[in-house]
């Protein structure tokens, strides 16, 4: 009986010693597994993206990259000294106003009806209001059919579905005014709210103006308006603008100028958020946690660490190729022109 508890016993210590180095060689190909698609995802390898967002180069494009999605790089300026007491480029004293629009056939209008009833525009005329849309035909088709009800509005098309911040370089890159309003083609400007803001941007040492925004839809909560905002057209284009990346990139360019940019915050709601499914924000591999904003998040932590000095906050713009689209009153022959890249410049061609 003794003997055979005894080989009970090494029975039980072998069947447990097996489980041990099954359980141990499961572990580890499931840790050697997450290694690999680790790597695989640092090692600049394109996460898989909702056909229904605007998909955009990934993190920063090598130039080969670059060429062969027909972008371009815009040329920025290289400030002397800290107190920018050159500025290569004088614009007209005015305001653009940049909607960037993708999916936005049943948002549009709201929006640029909100913009076309401001008060601001009561007494003052010196503004435009300029569209990007973002490679997509519904959204540029509806906007062909409404676009003269409204004042000083340009609509541009890109020849890509680039992404919103690309987009936005590219519009940005066109504008003739010295303040620039960034905008989302599915929100909604209170009646004040350029008012507002045009009053602060009087004040010459304000680079930047951010204000409040409450949400609207799927969710309701009041946040700062980082993404949508007012600038300096030359300090936007002095830095080289946002990064060419799907999401993240506003987040990116407040932290890489925060101690550049004197920016004013005003603590009263001005605009109206719509939350929808389609929100960066909100879609699964945009939102807050998805793989590609922790990495955009990761690389915005270590930004402030390396700018010790002005120049270290310039990046290289990018910018896409557009054509613009105008009113049937004077399109008769399906008349646009379009950007050509001549020694990386905008020039226009009929």
């Amino acid at each position: 009986m003794k003997k055979q508890s005894e080989n009970n016993n090494k029975y039980k210590n072998i069947l447990l010693f097996l489980a041990y180095t099954t359980l141990i060689s499961y572990l580890s190909i499931k840790i050697y597994l997450k290694i690999i698609k680790l790597k695989k995802y640092l090692g600049n390898k394109k996460p898989m993206l909702d056909l229904t967002i605007a998909p955009s180069p990934e993190f920063i494009l090598p130039p080969s990259e670059i060429k062969q999605k027909n972008l371009s790089y815009c040329p920025n300026y290289t400030p002397k000294d800290k107190q920018f007491s050159e500025i290569p480029i004088k614009y007209k004293n005015g305001l653009s106003i940049i909607v960037t629009a993708y999916k936005a056939k049943n948002f549009i209008k709201e929006t640029l009806d909100s913009i076309s009833n401001q008060t601001y525009f009561i007494n003052n005329t010196n503004y435009e209001i300029l569209i990007g849309v973002d490679g997509c035909e519904e959204t540029l088709n509806y906007l062909y059919t409404i676009m003269e009800n409204y004042s000083n509005l340009r609509i541009f098309m890109m020849e890509e579905n680039y992404g919103t911040y690309i987009t936005t370089n590219t519009i940005m890159s066109i504008a003739k005014y010295n303040n620039l309003i960034r905008f989302d083609s599915d929100d909604i400007m209170l009646p004040n709210l350029i008012e507002t803001v045009m009053k602060e941007s009087k004040n010459e040492n304000i680079d930047s103006i951010i204000f409040l925004m409450e949400d609207f839809g799927n969710s309701i909560k009041i946040s700062w308006t980082y993404g949508k905002f007012l600038i300096k057209h030359w300090i936007f284009d002095y830095f080289g603008g946002f990064m060419p990346w799907i999401c993240a990139s506003d987040a990116e360019f407040f932290e890489r100028l925060k101690f550049i940019l004197t920016l004013k915050k005003i603590p009263i709601i001005l605009m109206k958020r719509r939350i929808h499914d389609n929100n960066l924000t909100v879609n699964k591999y945009t939102t807050f946690g998805s793989k590609i904003r922790k990495w955009n998040h990761h690389y915005i932590r270590n930004i402030s660490q390396n700018i010790n000095k002005v120049n270290d906050a310039i990046i290289i713009k990018v910018i896409g190729d557009f054509y613009e689209i105008f009113p049937k009153c004077l399109n008769e022959n399906n008349l646009f022109f379009k950007r050509q890249k001549i020694n990386q410049s905008i020039n226009y061609i009929f």
